[in-house]
């Protein structure tokens, strides 16, 4: 005869419940195996750090456009590398550092800030109270360098969470974080699928319009424009009509 459980009884009758205790911890392990291989099958974070609450001070050569950057003269013989450390600098928040050096592009100016790094690209989150012009000349300004034209598919992001402060800062999840950062002033970064980074300039060499480059932004999108060099630093020349999304 088979055994039959009726809702209200004290107890479930032994196969019955010996068999539901298998079907129970066969689901178990079913449950943990599927959420195993959904984590392995994820992509891994970046290896991207933003040293928050961990103030430094750091003093350099202050190069405003098209973005503000800090050079950090390099110690020793640096052969035929660039003798300056290039740190592409911002503020707090979702705001670019234009407003915090005013008048003091090409003097040597210190700072305190937080570091932000991914794949050999440094950011400085500048304290505003910290800027500080100094007596020391400055130097001229460094020219561009053509590398010659290009044709690239990638990604636009936001210099900011992309090197550090968000994991992931790319991608459509990002989108709408990487368009306020871009509209607040954060420089946008051109990072190829290939995994090149280039720091977006138009034509005239010179910052696009804030809101520019909205539509294109966190888009897989494939551009053509001429590669510069200014030190060790990359810069994309475009224009907007250059621009196509990926069908």
């Amino acid at each position: 005869m088979n055994e039959f459980y009726v809702g209200y009884a004290p107890k479930m009758p032994v196969r019955l419940r010996s068999f539901v205790r298998r079907v129970v911890f066969s689901l178990g392990l079913l449950t943990i195996a599927v959420a195993l291989v959904l984590i392995t099958g994820q992509m891994p974070f970046a290896k991207s750090t933003f040293e928050f609450g961990q103030v430094r001070p750091f003093e350099g050569i202050l190069e405003k456009t098209p973005y503000p950057i800090l050079l950090v003269d390099r110690p020793g013989d640096v052969g035929s590398s660039s003798k300056y450390s290039r740190y592409l600098l911002v503020a707090p928040g979702k705001h670019g550092a234009d407003m915090l050096f005013d008048g003091m592009d090409g003097k040597r100016v210190s700072i305190k800030g937080q570091l932000i790094y991914r794949s050999g690209q440094t950011m400085i989150e500048v304290e505003p109270g910290s800027v500080q012009a100094l007596a020391n000349a400055g130097t001229g300004s460094i020219q561009f360098r053509s590398l010659g034209q290009v044709s690239i598919t990638g990604e636009i992001v936001d210099s900011k969470c992309y090197l550090g402060v968000m994991n992931p800062g790319r991608g459509k999840v990002h989108r709408d974080c990487a368009s306020r950062c871009i509209s607040g002033g954060i420089p946008p970064i051109f990072v190829t699928n290939a995994g090149d980074q280039f720091l977006l300039v138009g034509p005239d060499e010179q910052p696009f319009r804030r809101d520019a480059l909205r539509e294109f932004i966190a888009e897989p999108i494939s551009l053509q424009g001429e590669l510069l060099e200014r030190g060790d630093g990359k810069f994309l020349k475009i224009n907007l009509s250059n621009l196509h999304h990926n069908t």
